[in-house]
């Protein structure tokens, strides 16, 4: 069956990382609840509390995911804070905003996404994360993506995380597509290839070290870019 829509992870294969970076994010939250809720708390305790209470992840093996509102929620709880949901929520968009800040789409995303909207492919994100996409809207609009997406999955809003094959099956039923009509990339085996494979996907493993090796049942690439030479010059038929 012809390849009517690519899908793909997000930090390591769209953006240069998507890695949660504590320090300016919890200052952000230390500061609110500093000026809003009249707590003396400094940055250091934020990010003590959100290590805390943040569950262990094993790429490959950890299958559930962490929503952050509960994350900062329970974290407040844990430094013995009662913080309402409206709090919750402000802390929230502030940690993401600063924990996001530094993003860069990869040129080689950019030309791809273009080329993939232009040819008539449906597009999407599957990705694990502690942000819901209604936080990762606005980014990707900022970063010039949001015309290049069809859907945006993230873990936190379904609480199942990859290689769990029930986020590639959200992308797939908001595109509309049958399992072997996609293609998924992305730069980790344990979760992004196992995970697309388990939905039933064919994969493909993105390896930006230069160091592309075969990988049995799986293409490797070492740019996006490469996959134009896979899906053929035309669209989907």
């Amino acid at each position: 069956m012809a390849i009517r829509g690519v899908l793909f992870d997000w930090g390591g294969t769209i953006v240069r990382d998507d890695a949660v970076r504590f320090t300016a994010p919890s200052a952000a939250v230390a500061s609110y609840a500093q000026k809003r809720l009249e707590l003396a708390l400094q940055p250091a305790d934020i990010e003590r509390a959100i290590q805390a209470v943040l569950p262990d992840y094993r790429p490959g093996e950890t299958e559930t995911a962490p929503h952050l509102s509960c994350v900062l929620g329970q974290a407040f709880t844990w430094l013995g804070v009662e913080a309402g949901a409206s709090d919750v929520d402000s802390c929230s968009r502030l940690f993401f905003e600063e924990a996001t800040a530094g993003l860069e789409v990869y040129d080689d995303a950019r030309a791809l996404l273009a080329s993939l909207r232009y040819r008539g492919f449906s597009i999407g994100v599957v990705t694990n994360a502690i942000f819901p996409a209604a936080l990762f809207a606005p980014r990707v609009s900022q970063l010039g993506l949001a015309g290049y997406l069809d859907t945006f999955v993230s873990s936190a809003d379904l609480g199942r995380a990859k290689p769990n094959p029930e986020p590639f099956r959200k992308a797939l039923t908001d595109l509309r597509l049958e399992p072997e009509e996609a293609l998924f990339v992305g730069d980790t085996v344990e979760t992004d290839i196992v995970g697309a494979q388990a939905a039933g996907m064919r994969a493909v493993l993105l390896e930006r070290s230069g160091q592309a090796r075969d990988r049995a049942g799986s293409l490797v690439i070492e740019r996006l870019t490469a996959l134009n030479e896979f899906l053929g010059a035309s669209g989907p038929r």
